[in-house]
């Protein structure tokens, strides 16, 4: 564990970029960020097109290759994709949660036509680990890391009626259990 002073936690805070508390209740409703506006993708079918699109494009898709190729862990990519994509406002937290297992899939079924052995998670005990665990806890997105590990071993998406889907998913404004 390491020590951190207050100076050292409130330069942090500063120089982080973060937003303050409340400063989104101060932004002009007339100009929303792309994430506070209606997503551009609204069924899963739609979405994995997109992503499908938006991974085989070649230049990204050599580097996605070559990173999980380098040992990325392939749900440490699909956090990525998928937070880059929730913060353009292509899609809503929701839908990333759906999309995380079919893209993982999607990646390690493109890495094995590529002949590459993939990572799905970080090995938690090896101590280079934890230092990017610590760094990546400091993120936003750190509830939708730590939901996304929980994913060892992806699976195709069955075809089911989107509705059943939805509801079979838990609210992400659901109190998390101790």
């Amino acid at each position: 564990m390491v020590d951190i002073t207050d100076n050292e936690l409130r330069e942090f805070v500063i120089n982080s970029g973060r937003p303050i508390p409340g400063q989104s209740l101060t932004n002009d409703p007339e100009v929303p960020a792309p994430h506070e506006r209606p997503p551009q993708f609204t069924t899963k079918e739609d979405a994995m097109n997109y992503f499908f699109t938006f991974v085989t494009e070649e230049k990204r898709f050599k580097a996605i290759m070559e990173s999980l190729e380098g040992g990325a862990a392939v749900m440490d990519l699909v956090q990525l994709i998928l937070v880059q994509s929730f913060q353009n406002g292509e899609i809503n937290p929701d839908m990333m949660l759906m999309l995380a297992e079919p893209l993982a899939y999607l990646l390690i079924g493109l890495a094995e036509r590529e002949g590459i052995r993939v990572v799905i998670v970080d090995d938690p005990d090896d101590p280079e680990n934890e230092a990017n665990k610590a760094e990546m806890l400091s993120l936003p997105s750190a509830s939708y890391r730590d939901k996304l590990q929980t994913i060892t071993s992806p699976q195709d998406d069955e075809e089911l009626n989107i509705e059943d889907k939805i509801q079979e998913l838990p609210s992400l404004m659901a109190q998390e259990e101790a």
